[in-house]
């Protein structure tokens, strides 16, 4: 029995609960996450039919239930089925299905370097936010380090591009991840899953659903765990670089007191602990190997990268007797990462770094959402952010190597401690069925502290210092849109909308007790067209220009690791295409395009003093990126539904520094994925045989010079995964 009206709206929008397989119900293309376990329709493959029509994508992404083709913004939207199609295990993966995402830096779950639009987070500097946020039911999650986790039942993730600044919680600048999981069923329902594939690949999940009390309290609880031998060889000691091993569970508990109140209890934990992929040194650099496989690395250092994360939320709806809704979400989370790097890339033992970093944050907000049925509507609403993060490093050159009989050492301990408060409205008023006009406004005020004591060396241009610092910041981030319905299938749309970061600190390994950096402002200025066409054909397209004010830029300076600091003015434009077609009964093709021209419009002294960087590109911003993919449907005897689908995805070069040099240098490539399987006549099991960089491209995620300066003179790269392929066994009841 369905007793939150919410829901009843999001069932009426899309016309069914679930999606079949051979069904998009994103718009476009795909995006990220994660190994899902998933609904009782995980895994499934609906039958093809004569009447095959694209199904109706309901979105959040203005915190209530809306048609995707309704709503003002440029996003890609994936449900758990899509995600389930492409196989993705990880956030990285997001990047290959959707526009104008990308995700460089070494593969590993600690540190990904997630950009929409050309703008990056950076998860080494405790005193720096991301520009792109991530949301899980509504809840702010603060470091990208947190966000390349498995998550179990996803019910949709929304990639949302350009500046949220009105809804979403806080320094949303870039884009948001809105991810809705599962909620409890009200009948007994379970699934489960086997994988194995090459490299020893074992993955398993489970999850089970169903009521305690019938009418009043459902529940669910789900695991996973997944392990992987390494796709690097060491030359040093024969073990294997680039492995996986983790565990993980999450667990809801629904109350329905009512049929107007609905209270949600959800944990989630994840434990990691495996060899990370491993920077090699390049042709030409101190420490190479002439003739050396691209998969081998050869390295003395034991490296190795751990990671526990644990969270906790409490989410309150009520809905009052007009319509109207209130709704309350408290969040614990809290996560501890510590690594242990080989920075010089060699068998010699020359340079090691130690990090270990813990977070924990609360949050609460409580809006209130009126009915959406009338011509005026509104979302209104607080929020409360505090956050604590520690910070334990060291570099070290161990003695009677480099330096001689002599040790060196540079150390750094420090925290930093957040207070961000706001207060949101949006409001919609519709002058026809066919004119709307939203508008909307957010304050934000922001305190953050500083601890720092930082022991240098002169070898390495790094000072000695401690200090304490505070600073404070606010601003009022406004919206405006207007939309129009050309007819039934065309909706257009204009906006312009502001985001805005908070200042921070520079808590890292530095050459300059000039710690601080101010915060940075971004304009948005979009218009879009959603089609939807005879019930076969979804186009989606946003043209864009994004003009940034002191831009937070981290950038790397000879000597001193990486710095953040204000480039004056960027300037972004591009455009984005999503679609979806059903060719003919069985058959469907979807895909997405984007184009993004990011450039520095001032940047003096961006390298260091003298060093302009005025007219380079963003880093992490390709100028085209691009995925398709088809699936055919077929009916095979009375076994079931087979299907066969294969996808191929682009990226353009990049750069990963503000330098623009070559050292920095990215080049293009392509990827081609693919999977071939049955689904049960009755609909209960599935099996499949997939395959990811089929061709074995050899392509780089990462390039540049260490972060303590290249005192030797190396080079580094870092290699995406080879090709793999591998057994998918599921079932659900």
């Amino acid at each position: 029995m369905r007793r939150f009206n919410v829901e009843k709206q999001v069932m009426e929008l899309a016309g069914s609960s679930t999606c079949g397989w051979r069904r998009s119900c994103a718009v476009g293309a795909g995006v990220f996450l994660t190994q899902v376990l998933g609904s009782a329709a995980y895994g499934q493959v609906a039958p093809a039919k004569a009447d095959q029509t694209i199904e109706t994508v309901v979105v959040t992404a203005e915190k209530r239930p809306e048609d995707l083709q309704k709503v003002p913004l440029s996003m890609t939207v994936l449900s758990s089925q899509d995600l389930s199609k492409k196989g993705v295990n990880n956030l990285r993966q997001l990047e290959f299905s959707v526009p104008n995402l990308t995700f460089e830096g070494v593969d590993t779950g600690i540190g990904p370097t997630v950009a929409i639009r050309g703008i990056s987070s950076d998860a080494r500097n405790i005193g720096f936010e991301s520009g792109v946020s991530m949301y899980v039911d509504g809840v702010y999650t603060g470091r990208p380090d947190t966000f390349n986790a498995d998550m179990l039942g996803i019910e949709q993730i929304e990639v949302l591009r350009g500046p949220q600044g009105t809804l979403f919680g806080k320094n949303t600048t870039a884009g948001a991840l809105n991810i809705t999981t599962r909620q409890p069923t009200d009948t007994v329902q379970g699934s489960a899953e086997f994988e194995y594939g090459n490299f020893n690949q074992v993955v398993g999940r489970g999850t089970i659903s169903g009521p305690l009390v019938d009418g009043k309290l459902t529940a669910e609880a789900g695991g996973f765990f997944r392990f992987r031998g390494g796709y690097e060889e060491n030359l040093f000691d024969h073990s294997r670089e680039y492995d996986e091993n983790s565990l993980g569970g999450q667990a809801k508990l629904r109350f329905t007191p009512s049929a107007s109140t609905d209270i949600t209890l959800a944990v989630d934990g994840l434990a990691e602990h495996y060899r990370p992929d491993v920077n090699q040194v390049l042709p030409g650099s101190f420490g190479y190997a002439p003739g050396q496989d691209p998969r081998a690395v050869n390295i003395d250092a034991p490296v190795f990268q751990k990671r526990q994360i644990f969270g906790t939320s409490l989410t309150t709806n009520v809905q009052f007797d007009d319509g109207s809704t209130l709704t309350a979400i408290s969040a614990y989370r809290l996560a501890d990462t510590h690594f242990l790097s080989d920075d010089d890339a060699s068998p010699e033992p020359f340079l090691t770094s130690n990090f270990i970093d813990d977070q924990n944050q609360f949050s609460q907000e409580v809006r209130l959402a009126s009915p959406s049925d009338g011509r005026f509507s509104y979302v209104a609403g607080v929020f409360f952010f505090a956050q604590g993060i520690g910070t334990r490093r060291a570099s070290v050159i161990p003695p009677f190597t480099l330096l001689g009989p002599a040790s060196v050492a540079v150390t750094l301990d420090g925290s930093v401690d957040t207070r961000s408060y706001a207060a949101f409205g949006q409001a919609e008023y519709k002058f026809t069925d066919a004119l709307r006009l939203s508008a909307g406004l957010r304050y934000t005020y922001e305190e953050k502290n500083l601890w720092m004591n930082l022991v240098g060396s002169p070898l390495f241009n790094i000072i000695d210092l401690s200090t304490t610092r505070s600073i404070s910041d606010s601003n009022l981030s406004p919206m405006v849109s207007l939309s129009y319905a050309f007819n039934d299938e065309v909706n257009g749309y204009a906006k312009i909308s502001e985001g805005f970061k908070s200042g921070g600190f520079n808590a890292d390994f530095v050459a300059s007790s000039q710690l601080e950096f101010k915060p940075e402002t971004v304009t948005n200025y979009e218009i879009g067209l959603k089609t939807q066409i005879a019930d076969h054909l979804r186009l989606n397209l946003a043209a864009f220009y994004m003009d940034y004010d002191d831009l937070q830029v981290s950038s790397f300076e000879q000597f001193s690791g990486f710095v953040i600091s204000n480039a004056a003015k960027a300037h972004i434009w591009g455009a984005e295409l999503d679609g979806v077609a059903d060719l003919f009964p069985g058959f469907a093709l979807s895909g997405g395009l984007g184009y993004l021209n990011a450039t520095f419009a001032s940047y003096p002294n961006g390298g260091g003093l003298g060093i302009d960087y005025t007219g380079n590109t963003l880093p992490n911003a390709p100028h085209w990126t691009g995925n398709v993919a088809g699936e055919y449907d077929f009916k095979l005897l009375d076994l079931g539904t087979a299907f066969v689908r294969a996808e191929y995805a682009y990226r353009d070069f990049s750069f990963t520094d503000a330098s623009d040099d070559a050292d920095h240098l990215l080049s293009g490539f392509g990827l081609l994925d693919a999977r071939v399987g049955l689904n049960s006549e009755d609909g209960r099991w599935t099996f499949e045989v997939w395959g990811k960089n089929l061709t074995d491209k050899l392509y780089a995620n990462d390039r540049g010079v260490p972060i303590l300066g290249g005192i030797l003179g190396q080079t580094f790269t870092s290699y995406g995964a080879p090709r793999t392929f591998g057994l998918r066994v599921a079932t659900n009841f």
